[in-house]
């Protein structure tokens, strides 16, 4: 398991973003679906997790166009290297491991452990690097596709996960939005009432990543209790990880976020809770991403055609 030391580090990107007045969950310019996240440059695998928005800020702070990432090795392994005083930036990784423990149990089989895996690796961004041998995929124009409809697509990815174990969805909320778990519903108010669409879909989406903690999905909220209501000592938690789940979400149909709040109470309210739990961020990423995984797990479904 991590030390303190290490959430520490793992989260302090975040806090300066919030200290400069900016929120490194919020995006506020379009991009191609996809197209948006931070990605191993020779593996084309994304980041995951807490590792987004510390590589979505490090990009912002730095001025970097593309969120292609590599390790010092792997820039050596394209053929170039990392540029002369550049600083990498460390993304951590974690996952569950099954050890044999040399052990036999009773029955004769082997006693197999599982093990908690955590490492911490330095990356760089490939405006970092020069002389790489890029992969052709990152040299490709990545322009929004002419017929792509990021409105139609989020709703598609709405109505896949409502018709499959998530909420029923009523716009009969008046002047706020809210879930119920007791009702495992989603209540909005009419369409007409935002100032944007963008606005809609970013409201449903943040409200959809909550009704996954209810204990039919992911359990996340104690029995007999839906998401705590403010000023609850669980708040903030549930909060954020529907903060987070509902930006994976506008960043994987490239939705501009519209709603955007930098006032200065709530980034102080967000730094108050982050410096008070330095295991907040990491957790409600965590839990944000199972919530947005669980979301997408049946999106072709119904994606327009």
């Amino acid at each position: 398991m991590a030390t303190q030391k290490q959430y520490e580090a793992i989260t302090s990107t975040i806090i300066e973003a919030l200290e400069a007045g900016t929120v490194p969950w919020h995006k506020p310019w379009n991009a191609p679906a996809g197209n948006q996240f931070p990605h191993n440059a020779v593996t084309g695998k994304r980041y995951r997790g807490l590792n987004v928005f510390n590589l979505w800020a490090i990009a912002a702070k730095n001025g970097y166009e593309s969120q292609a990432w590599l390790s010092y090795k792997q820039a050596q392994s394209l053929g170039g290297n990392v540029k002369k005083g550049e600083r990498g930036k460390f993304v951590q990784f974690w996952k569950f491991d099954k050890v044999n423990t040399g052990e036999i149990d009773s029955q004769g089989e082997p006693i197999i452990k599982k093990v908690f895996i955590f490492r911490m690796y330095n990356v760089f961004n490939v405006e970092q690097c020069e002389n790489l041998k890029l992969p052709k995929r990152e040299m490709l124009d990545d322009s929004p596709a002419d017929d792509f409809d990021a409105l139609a697509e989020a709703e598609a990815i709405a109505d896949a996960y409502i018709a499959n174990g998530g909420p029923t969805v009523s716009h009969n909320g008046g002047d706020r939005a809210f879930y119920s778990p007791a009702k495992h519903s989603v209540h909005l108010p009419k369409q007409a009432q935002f100032e944007c669409v963008e606005e809609y879909y970013s409201t449903k989406f943040h409200e959809l990543v909550h009704s996954t903690g209810h204990e039919s999905l992911l359990g996340r909220f104690e029995e007999n209790s839906g998401p705590s209501h403010f000023g609850s000592e669980n708040y903030s938690k549930e909060e954020l990880v529907a903060e987070f789940g509902n930006a994976f979400l506008s960043a994987e149909v490239g939705i501009t976020d519209k709603t955007l709040d930098n006032s200065s109470a709530y980034i102080q309210n967000w730094l108050k809770a982050l410096k008070g739990d330095y295991t907040l961020a990491l957790t409600a990423a965590s839990r944000a991403q199972r919530a947005v995984d669980l979301i997408l797990a049946n999106r072709n479904e119904l994606l327009p055609s």
